[in-house]
């Protein structure tokens, strides 16, 4: 499997493009990504008042979870997969 990167863009709307600033390969940077990723889901779930919205989120979560999970294993070897 293509091993993911973690980049930094910044828009550029003068010109209308996204400018790439920096990639990284670190497996630290992704673990800390893949934890903040998926605080924010579970945070936008857990507060989402609008029962509509609440079903997008959880199926947002349970994906970013499995992408993330595939992606992003917590053990270094492969390990699970969330």
């Amino acid at each position: 499997m293509v091993q993911p990167t973690l980049s930094l863009t910044y828009p550029d709307y003068q010109a209308n493009k996204v400018k790439l600033l920096a990639v990284t390969h670190s497996r630290k940077a992704m673990l800390a990504f893949k934890a903040a990723v998926l605080e924010d889901a579970r945070l936008n779930l857990m507060t989402c008042e609008d029962e509509v919205l609440k079903i997008e989120y959880g199926q947002e979560l349970r994906k970013l979870e499995a992408l993330l999970g595939l992606l992003i294993p917590d053990e270094e070897n492969g390990g699970e997969h969330e």
